[in-house]
């Protein structure tokens, strides 16, 4: 059975979906699909854009510091506070997906992002984990910055909006949704129950 993995690097919880998402679901193949997060989110009709409460504000963060502990994830203390744009890394992504070298690019993108803390909007950067994935760094850098890259994650976002994707990590067992981090087990006990 084929899974969608919907992500994007911009997100901690994705990071930490992705760090164990093929190890959880050895019996499954992972579809990794980049989206732009941003694009994804709805505004809530009449909602009061607002802030957590210091109790809770608390809690997200130990909570987001135990499931790194839990999956073993590197975090960098500088890379929560920093918002850097990930479009030319989810396109590069998708050039390295084209390559056959995804995961090669995937993971470390992932670390460069959240262990790391590096800015991943640096084209430099980008170029480097690029050719870290065992491309030609300046031409698959070059394809990444494409119109025709920029329109395909355009489209694959918008496709996922369509089919219900409002946040991500986001998968999904035939048209079950199922989003967060936390919501493996489920994908699991419905992927055996529609695989008999």
């Amino acid at each position: 059975m084929r899974i969608p993995f919907y992500f994007d690097y911009a997100c901690p919880w994705a990071y930490l979906g992705s760090c164990r998402v093929e190890a959880y679901f050895q019996d499954l193949e992972i579809d990794f699909r980049p989206v732009r997060l941003a694009d994804l989110k709805e505004p809530a009709e009449g909602a009061v854009a607002g802030t957590l409460g210091p109790r809770k504000m608390q809690n997200a963060k130990n909570d987001f510091r135990q499931w790194a502990e839990l999956v073993g994830a590197e975090v960098s203390p500088d890379a929560r506070g920093r918002r850097v744009s990930t479009r030319l890394l989810l396109q590069a992504a998708l050039v390295a997906g084209d390559e056959g070298r995804f995961r090669e690019f995937h993971y470390p993108a992932y670390r460069a992002r959240w262990a790391e803390a590096r800015d991943v909007s640096d084209r430099q950067v980008v170029r480097e984990l690029l050719a870290g994935a065992g491309l030609d760094g300046d031409e698959a850098l070059a394809r990444a910055e494409s119109d025709e890259l920029d329109a395909r994650l355009r489209a694959d976002t918008q496709a996922a909006i369509e089919r219900g994707v409002f946040g991500v990590p986001t998968m999904f067992v035939g048209d079950e949704m199922f989003w967060g981090n936390d919501r493996f087990e489920l994908v699991r006990y419905h992927a055996q129950k529609a695989g008999g």
